[in-house]
Parts: C-alpha cells; structure tokens; sequence
C-alpha cells in the first residue's frame, strides 16, 4: 500500500477495513496523510511555556502571540469549542489579577517606608 509503517496515517488506515484502506489511490492516500498530520505551530513572537509544579502535580501555561493567520470562520469555530468565560478561565484570571494587585500593593508598601518626606 506504501503507507508508512508507523505515524498518525498507519494508526487511522489500521481503524479501518482492511479492503476499503487497500482500495485507497495515491492521491487519496496523500490526502489523507495531509489531513491527519498533527497541528504544528509556526515561530511566534511571542511563545512562553511554563510548567508549574502545584500540589504534587503539574500545570502548564502557554501564551503564544503574533500576527493572526487564521480565517475567521476558523475563529469564530475555535472560540465556540473554547469559550474565554467558563468558571475555571474566570477564575484563573481573577487569581492571576489578584497576584498583580497583591504584588503591586506590596511593592508600594515597600517603596513608601523607603521614602521618607
């Protein structure tokens, strides 16, 4: 069949018939294997990853930015899958702006007991 004996194409052709994967063409097969390649991303601007160990488990936070490449029927579809406003990114974000104030307050406090008018 000249399908690669390992990688993303074999393991769907291996979930298929055996007589409907033999009657794939060439082209069909290249389609295929175009289809189901994983997603790559592209060098961006910004890309920061962060693993965070947390209660004997780890977390991790990508933030990735550059110039929008994506069509927007494609935004429009990923924000639906992945809405901004569910409780736990409302609450990541409410613990996230928390930190910046505590931080910030803190720092304050510190800089006025430093500077006595």
């Amino acid at each position: 069949m000249g399908v690669d004996a390992y990688g993303p194409l074999a393991e769907l052709l291996e979930k298929v018939p055996r007589a409907v994967a033999g009657s794939f063409t060439p082209e069909q097969l290249a389609a295929l294997r175009n289809a189901v390649q994983p997603a790559t991303w592209r060098k961006h601007p910004i890309n920061i990853r962060v693993t965070l160990p947390f209660i004997g488990r780890r977390f991790f936070i990508t933030l990735v930015g550059g110039q929008e490449h994506r069509g927007t029927d494609r935004i429009l579809r990923e924000r639906t899958a992945n809405p901004l406003g569910t409780p736990t990114n409302i609450l990541f974000m409410l613990g996230v702006g928390g930190a910046f104030y505590l931080v910030a307050v803190l720092g304050m406090f510190a800089f006025s007991n430093l500077i006595v008018f």
